[in-house]
């Protein structure tokens, strides 16, 4: 029994089996820790994890390989840790960029009114009908001006009386400037038929004045259109009293189709942009409907109002603009896609947004520099569009990262689209005792074009002619 028991450093018994336990319980502890650092490196190295695992494709060879089969000229393994990153990427190309500003907006009419008589009186005729177009001055409704025919017939009766009286007058003082010059008459009987005359003459055109107001006053019995547009629901009939008055029941409603207008709002933050050129601008307006009966073709108009406040409650700010309508396509009422034309930014890049890097130093990109390595680039945002966006600071030709940006660091190497997996990265040594080449393999015996001999991890032997380096 006592052989079986170990001591301690201290002199005392140590229990059968207790060194086994702490060593599987050591050893569990690293196993944990190494499948922890597996984990993180498969997360960290995802493309470099794949070269490594059974079935997948061998790397190319390269002639990159150093004499002495040593990692780092040939010798180092593609796609290792540490190795170039796999990016997509987009070349710069310089455009003029006309800059738009769209919003949702709702087509008004420039002229609606409710059309109302101006004076108490019965329908007599009808003149129009639902939904007619209609010319301004056209007669819409005509009522019943008996009454009024007859007070204007007796105003003109009066003024041709008046006319009548100031001819016989006139002729009176003719007779008096006559008898004066031959000594008949005095002189205050010419200053009395002169003053006579001038009476008359006013009470003449005091007449005539009556017979216009009588005109005025019949003109009201017919209702004509003031303006052109489209006649909406008539709601009397032939005979209906109607009544004036602006709280009095509407005859109908006349609107303004051709030109018509657009009302649309934009964020406080375009004011600049807005107000920079003023009204008068070109506003491209399109039907949002996605039915294949609706015409979406653009209507070009131009802006005609910038409201003088903005809507506290919104943060918008009110904008119209007309349009020529001759084919009545946009009614009013219909909700529209509106473009507004601000100006054009000349030779500017048209970048995706995903490639935009957004640090302490500002918005940055990465671009493909010398060796195809990573290079950070200060750029200047000049307008959102959607998924891209307007830039400058970049010339014609540039190279930049749009696609892997998260795994990108400055002056990492790149592996390019198209390249291979060659940019930046050399080939591998070859198996345990295989012949080294510009790419070397994991396993085996891998004949190189390069000549030189190494081990994977190994010391290199020359055994050839040293590979050139193109």
């Amino acid at each position: 029994m006592l052989r079986h028991r170990r001591h301690r450093a201290d002199g005392a018994l140590r229990p059968p089996g207790m060194t086994g336990l702490k060593s599987m319980k050591r050893s569990t502890g690293f196993g944990v820790i190494a499948v922890a650092i597996l984990a993180v490196l498969a997360w960290q190295y995802p493309e470099q994890i794949k070269a490594y695992l059974p079935g997948q494709k061998e790397p190319e060879k390269t002639a990159n390989a150093a004499p002495d089969g040593k990692p780092g000229g040939g010798g180092a393994r593609k796609g290792g840790f540490g190795g170039p990153v796999a990016v997509g990427i987009t070349t710069v190309e310089l455009t003029d960029l006309p800059l738009k500003l769209n919003a949702s907006g709702t087509v008004i009419a420039q002229q609606s009114v409710p059309v109302r008589p101006q004076v108490n009186a019965l329908v007599r005729r009808i003149a129009v009908r639902e939904g007619q177009s209609v010319k301004a001055g056209d007669i819409l409704f005509e009522l019943d001006d008996r009454n009024v025919q007859a007070d204007l017939s007796k105003a003109e009766a009066q003024a041709q009386r008046s006319k009548a009286t100031l001819a016989d007058l006139e002729r009176q003082y003719a007779r008096a400037q006559d008898l004066f010059k031959k000594n008949f008459v005095a002189s205050s009987a010419v200053d009395t038929a002169a003053t006579q005359v001038q009476a008359q003459k006013g009470q003449v055109q005091a007449d005539e004045a009556a017979v216009k107001a009588q005109q005025i006053q019949r003109s009201l019995y017919v209702i004509r259109a003031p303006f052109s547009g489209r006649i909406g629901a008539i709601d009397v009939s032939t005979g209906t009293l109607v009544a004036s008055g602006g709280s009095a029941t509407a005859l109908t409603t006349l609107t303004q189709f051709d030109p018509i207008g657009v009302r649309f709002a934009v964020p406080e933050s375009d004011i600049q942009q807005v107000t920079a050129g003023g009204t008068g601008r070109p506003v491209s307006v399109s039907l949002g409907s996605n039915a294949i009966t609706t015409d979406t073709k653009p209507h070009i108009g131009k802006l005609t109002l910038i409201d003088n406040a903005i809507n506290p409650s919104t943060g918008m700010l009110t904008l119209k603009a007309s349009l020529p309508n001759k084919d009545n396509t946009l009614w009013p009422g219909q909700f529209v896609n509106v473009s507004l034309d601000v100006g054009t930014l000349s030779q500017v890049a048209v970048i995706p947004q995903t490639a935009i890097v957004l640090g302490e130093r500002g918005a940055t990109v990465y671009m493909v520099g010398e060796e195809d390595k990573a290079k950070v680039k200060p750029v200047k945002v000049l307008h959102p569009m959607g998924d891209k966006v307007a830039v400058s600071g970049l010339s014609a030709g540039d190279r930049i990262v749009v696609e892997g940006r998260d795994n990108v660091k400055p002056g990492a190497a790149l592996r390019l689209p198209g390249a291979g997996g060659k940019p930046g990265a050399g080939g591998g040594g070859g198996g345990a005792n295989g012949k080294g080449s510009g790419e070397g393999k994991r396993e085996g015996k891998g004949e190189g074009k390069g000549g030189g001999e190494g081990k994977w991890g190994g010391d290199g032997k020359s055994g050839g002619k040293p590979a050139t380096k193109e």
